[in-house]
């Protein structure tokens, strides 16, 4: 039976990661260039890459100095699409609403008693603002960021720390996900693990091999109750 659920914040409670990826494009096209397919394939696994490793505040701009060169811009106009993509990215960042049905969904878990938490790779502050400017920080027992250990995700560190707060074990215990690194550090630590597909990690998720794989965040509870 479970009894604690663990969740990732970016792209799993919060909608961020398609509207990043959207803003890049947008930001190209408004230089004067437009992506080709192969291009666009380069902005979305590089994007997947960085926010698979996305440990410090400064993955952003790595981001955007490996996606420069695939868009075939002078060095000028580089530095201006690193400009203003790094002050879109960081507003989408911060300004990103919950995805629908967040809120009931996290209500319905409280009222049947189970224990939860939030999983992140966010700095502390950041996960902090974000939670109270949804007012949705009283569901959550604990908040595990980047600030809490040396490793983050997909090492189980942080799962396991998450476990240890709320006096959870392992087998009682899911970690829900949108990125490969969610199910693998929640796989690590011994938990059950649900990805969600949300985002743009789909296909990697599924090569994970999750115990539950959904499109719906609605769908969590039953899912939740089925493991």
């Amino acid at each position: 039976m479970i009894n604690g659920v663990l969740f990732d914040l970016d792209g799993t409670l919060l909608d961020c990661i398609r509207p990043m990826e959207r803003a890049f494009v947008e930001i190209t096209s408004r230089l004067g260039v437009k992506l080709t397919e192969e291009s666009r394939v380069n902005v979305a696994e590089n994007l997947r890459s960085i926010l698979i490793k996305r440990s410090s505040p400064f993955a952003g701009i790595a981001f955007l100095y490996r996606l420069v060169r695939y868009v075939g811009l002078s060095p000028h106009k580089q530095l201006l699409l690193i400009m203003l993509a790094s002050k879109r990215l960081k507003e989408i960042a911060n300004n990103s609403p919950l995805f629908p049905g967040v809120q009931e969904i996290l209500e319905v878990l409280h009222s049947k008693g189970i224990k939860m938490g939030i999983v992140t790779t966010r700095s502390e502050k950041e996960a902090t603002q974000i939670l109270e400017r949804f007012s949705i920080e009283k569901y959550f027992g604990t908040v595990v960021t980047r600030d809490d250990t040396e490793r983050g995700k997909p090492h189980p560190d942080p799962v396991i720390l998450a476990m240890k707060r709320l006096n959870l074990n392992a087998k009682e215990t899911v970690m829900i996900g949108d990125m490969p690194t969610d199910i693998e550090a929640g796989k690590l630590a011994g938990t059950k693990t649900i990805g969600l597909l949300l985002g743009i990690f789909n296909k990697e998720l599924a090569s994970k091999n999750p115990d539950a794989l959904t499109d719906s965040i609605a769908s969590l509870p039953t899912l939740i109750e089925a493991l």
